[in-house]
């Protein structure tokens, strides 16, 4: 019984073995469904069109507030979102330096003054004399020219003072425009250089600014279109600005103006084909945020309306 038992159980273990196999392989090569897609890719609204990548920026075009003085911040006025109005209190810089320097401006005025007084004094007495002859010319001239000098020291003494009081206004920072606050980098206490812009424009000295600030009701976009597609784009075609990640969220945009100088690319989208020596025509639209959830230095994916064939013509 037992030779019996082995002579069967070693074939039918390994014809269920096989069975099993076959069952995993079937099992491991069926397809799995493939998920619904959330958020859908961005479709070009238009039959043509040519696609730029699309910065959020004020309308007034990003302002970056410095300090015109390397002194310490004392007082820091506003915080990120705040909205402000032209000539608003931004930030305060330590103005104990200045205010001494006012007063000793203002000891020279008063010395200077007090200088001219008594050259007038001495003059007049020159003046008053009935014969001229009392006093040598070379005396009534020195006296005189002194006098003169004196006077224009009181206006040089009045200047420096006048320099001094610009100064303590200068270092109240105040909003050169109606706008929103994007970003705060200052601290109190911390002291900055002022702002320096290089050849290269933009973003990333603008990420160094103390404030960063603008005019936010509309916003305005920048769209780079790569030079190969320049010579498609047309002055006012229509455009249409999608979200990244949600292409359901887009909007129109109204044209603004063109940037006609062609500029290296300050963005990267990390793929490898990609070269770092592409140049980009620029071109600004404006838009209304309302209830739209993007903020000011969003990228967006945009499609211009274009057409795909270059306008014929014939030169001499």
């Amino acid at each position: 019984m037992c030779k019996v038992t082995r002579k069967y159980l070693i074939p039918f273990l390994a014809i269920l073995g096989a069975i099993i196999a076959l069952v995993v392989l079937f099992w491991s090569q069926k397809k799995q469904p493939v998920p619904p897609i959330p958020y859908p890719a961005p479709q070009s609204p238009y039959k043509e069109a040519i696609y730029g990548a699309g910065m959020i920026e004020a309308s007034s075009e990003n302002i970056a507030i410095g300090t015109p003085f390397v002194l310490p911040i004392e007082k820091v006025y506003v915080i990120e979102g705040d909205r402000v109005k032209m000539g608003d209190p931004l930030l305060l810089l330590d103005t104990r330096a200045l205010k001494a320097q006012e007063e000793t401006a203002k000891a020279q005025v008063s010395a200077a003054k007090v200088n001219y007084e008594g050259l007038k004094v001495q003059f007049s007495f020159y003046e008053r004399l009935t014969d001229k002859r009392a006093v040598s010319e070379q005396a009534y001239e020195n006296s005189y020219y002194a006098m003169k000098e004196a006077e224009e020291q009181v206006k040089v003494a009045e200047g420096q003072l006048l320099q001094v009081q610009t100064d303590l206004e200068r270092a109240l920072i105040r909003s050169p425009v109606d706008g929103e606050i994007l970003q705060v980098n200052a601290h109190i206490g911390e002291i900055y250089a002022p702002i320096s812009y290089g050849v290269t424009e933009s973003y990333l000295n603008l990420q160094t600014s103390l404030i960063l600030m603008g005019t936010v009701a509309p916003l305005q976009m920048r769209i780079d279109i790569d030079e190969e597609d320049c010579w498609r784009y047309r002055k006012g075609a229509s455009a249409t600005a999608f979200v990244r990640g949600n292409g359901s969220i887009n909007f129109p945009m109204h044209f603004v103006r063109i940037e006609p100088y062609v500029i290296p690319k300050t963005s990267f989208t990390g793929q490898s084909v990609e070269r770092i020596d592409t140049r980009v025509f620029q071109v600004l639209y404006r838009f209304e945020k309302e209830d739209l959830p993007v903020y000011a230095g969003q990228l967006l994916d945009v499609y211009i309306e274009a057409p795909r064939q270059a306008v014929k013509k014939s030169y001499k």
